[in-house]
């Protein structure tokens, strides 16, 4: 809410804020989600599909640990996904078709506790729900190009998908991590930064990645909403493989959030 605009010239971005002042960089890395203000400012355009789903989001108390463990169910409407906070404390991302999803906000918090319970199985007890709800409608978002005149971007800024496995937050982590380590190695040898062959390669090492992920994502989020049987039956079968295969299930969770082709040094834990 501090920045009111972004503008770059040859050798320089610059970063208006609404107290007046001006802040400027060789780069400026855009994470500032969906309805970027840098993504507008590099001139990027987007291409998006909306899915009939919307995403509500609230916090809530529980009776029983989480064990620090994230929980994801598969509905027929999408995913319902609980993430751990600190104490006994969650937080909920309820995929829902759009009518579902406005009359669920609407429920009274004991009802509103009452239908998280019967959601998530009541797998952490008691539900009471706290304040602040949130409605967003899902889709997938990824921009035409990720870096352009000293603007890079990460996160929603350059990519949305729907909330499965987490997925959309791993991306743009990897995003950052990658951005960095382009910074840095460019500083080292004495180049621009936010120069063409920084961004250039910024491109080069995420779209691939981000490329596949969108795919396989919003694969897995439309073969909820089908009624399909064989496709409904492929990803039983999936699931149940991941389920009773160790080796596979933890392959698959270590290409989820550290892909050996896409991950940065920096998240490998090396120095630079």
């Amino acid at each position: 809410d501090d920045v009111l605009g972004v503008a770059t010239t040859a050798d320089h971005a610059a970063v208006k804020l609404r107290h007046g002042g001006m802040l400027a960089a060789p780069l400026v890395v855009g994470a500032d989600g969906r309805k970027s203000l840098c993504r507008e400012a590099a001139l990027i355009d987007i291409d998006e599909h909306r899915t009939r789903q919307v995403a509500l989001t609230v916090c809530f108390r529980h009776t029983r640990p989480h064990h620090e463990t994230s929980t994801e169910f598969h509905t027929p409407s999408g995913q319902c996904t609980v993430v751990p906070l600190p104490g006994n404390r969650s937080s909920l991302v309820w995929v829902l078709d759009p009518a579902a999803a406005e009359a669920t906000a609407t429920l009274g918090d004991a009802d509103l506790s009452a239908a998280i319970e019967r959601a998530i199985h009541s797998i952490l007890g008691k539900v009471e729900v706290e304040a602040g709800r949130g409605l967003f409608p899902l889709g997938v978002v990824t921009a035409r190009s990720f870096a352009r005149s000293r603007i890079a971007l990460v996160g929603e800024a350059a990519h949305v998908i729907p909330p499965v496995g987490a997925q959309g937050l791993n991306l743009g982590l990897r995003d950052a991590a990658t951005i960095a380590e382009l910074a840095i190695a460019a500083h080292r040898d004495g180049h621009d930064i936010g120069g063409e062959l920084v961004l250039e390669r910024y491109e080069t090492m995420r779209r691939a990645d981000v490329g596949s992920r969108t795919v396989a994502v919003d694969l897995l989020n439309r073969s909820l909403l089908t009624d399909l049987l064989p496709v409904q039956s492929i990803r039983g079968l999936g699931l149940y493989m991941l389920d009773r295969i160790g080796p596979l299930r933890r392959a698959v969770m270590r290409e989820g959030v550290a892909p050996r082709a896409s991950q940065p040094r920096l998240m490998r834990g090396e120095v630079l």
